[in-house]
């Protein structure tokens, strides 16, 4: 089943640091009216849901990161574009009205613990606190919950951003904040309608549209929440071997939703791609793998720790997709390589050798240039390595496989 929508209506709602490209998506799956299910086992935004859903698959997909789980689900809704602002205007008024109630030492969520509530203290001003307070406790108190997860998307647009919000931060969209104000450029009352009239205008999807509902869960791309062999086509982008710390800046947001900042440590500290390396192994049984991806003899045992840490997690990815996947069925991958203490880290050849052991061959590689804001790192600086391998550092690479 085909919608009318095109690749250049995927725009993305709410900022979401080294966004997959919708048009690797797009341009992945097969063009025929066949409705196919299309799984992003690590869907983060939602680009490989919202993009597969435009062309009028199934999409189903999950992730552990809550602020992840919210955008997507906004991004892939069926909006009323008129009705969403009407109940906007309905909670900036009686959030205006509530603010007056209350005292600025009582200005935090009503759950909010002592370590979350010095988190926003540092972050906020008490402006912006007091007007944030009352805007969450309005929004959670709408009833119609696609309309309260689309205004706590414009909510969270007030926060995260590269640098005028109302914190106290600048690039919280890239999870590098860092804090540059006293008192925090812009007031949450001013600009709430504003955010909330972009991500209404930026919703693919209007409310009756024909086209098969988006499954978002939240669940871990190491332990999927799916029932085997059910989707006929994976596509997804794993984070890098030193992953961008999302929970870093989502929980300038989530503190506003409910999430503690102990409870949110707890998701960072075990998504793939940390720096936790607490597994014990036998190296042995990975020693291939790791082979293909760099010089073992030139890291220290720390670093060493996090890449076998990381393959191990990217081999449990991988056989999880193989059980989800049917015996037909094909995924795409894509990948970028990078740098640890100044050692080039082929991610790409390790993914290709744990796919293949676990039940995949690869088809086709293709690279394509990396924008710079698209970057998981930033750019190699002048003489610290080749231009080779800078060059290389600025592509990711696109891997094509079959299920065996």
């Amino acid at each position: 089943m085909m919608t009318n929508l095109r690749i250049s209506d995927i725009k993305p709602i709410h900022p979401f640091p080294a966004r997959m490209a919708p048009s690797i998506v797009w341009d992945s799956l097969p063009n025929n009216e066949d409705r196919l299910c299309i799984l992003d086992p690590m869907s983060g935004s939602g680009t490989t849901l919202a993009s597969a859903r435009a062309k009028g698959h199934q999409a189903i997909g999950c992730d552990t990161d809550p602020l992840a789980l919210l955008i997507a689900r906004c991004w892939c809704s069926d909006v009323d574009s008129e009705g969403l602002k009407y109940r906007a205007d309905l909670v900036l008024e009686r959030a205006m009205r509530l603010s007056k109630e209350i005292a600025t030492e009582h200005a935090y969520p009503s759950h909010a613990d002592v370590e979350t509530r010095h988190f926003m203290d540092f972050w906020f001003d008490d402006t912006n606190r007091l007007q944030l307070t009352a805007l969450s406790r309005c929004i959670s108190r709408v009833h119609d919950s696609t309309e309260k997860s689309l205004l706590w998307c414009a909510f969270s647009r007030l926060i995260i951003t590269k640098k005028l919000g109302v914190s106290r931060a600048m690039d919280i969209s890239h999870s590098r904040p860092h804090r540059k104000y006293e008192t925090a450029p812009i007031q949450a009352f001013d600009k709430f309608l504003e955010t909330v009239n972009y991500v209404a205008k930026k919703a693919p999807f209007r409310k009756g549209i024909k086209a098969p509902p988006v499954i978002i869960r939240q669940g871990d791309a190491r332990n999927l929440p799916f029932k085997s062999k059910c989707c006929d086509m994976v596509i997804t982008s794993p984070p890098y071997l030193n992953a961008i710390d999302y929970i870093r800046g989502h929980k300038f947001s989530l503190v506003w939703m409910g999430h503690s900042i102990g409870s949110l440590r707890s998701i960072r500290t075990n998504n793939i791609g940390s720096e936790n390396a607490g597994y014990f192994v036998r190296k042995d049984q990975f020693q291939d793998t790791l082979e293909r991806m760099m010089d073992v003899k030139k890291l220290d045992q720390r670093h060493f720790g996090m890449i076998l840490r990381y393959v191990i997690e990217m081999d449990r990815v991988f056989s999880e997709c193989r059980r989800v996947l049917k015996d037909d069925g094909q995924a795409v991958v894509v990948i970028g390589d990078s740098t640890l203490r100044g050692l080039f880290i082929r991610n790409s050849e390790g993914l290709i050798h744990l796919a293949n052991k676990n039940g995949f061959r690869l088809v086709a590689k293709n690279t394509r240039p990396l924008p710079e804001n698209r970057r998981y790192l930033p750019p190699p600086t002048a003489g610290s390595i080749t231009s080779d391998l800078q060059r290389r550092m600025q592509e990711e690479v696109i891997l094509r496989f079959e299920a065996n």
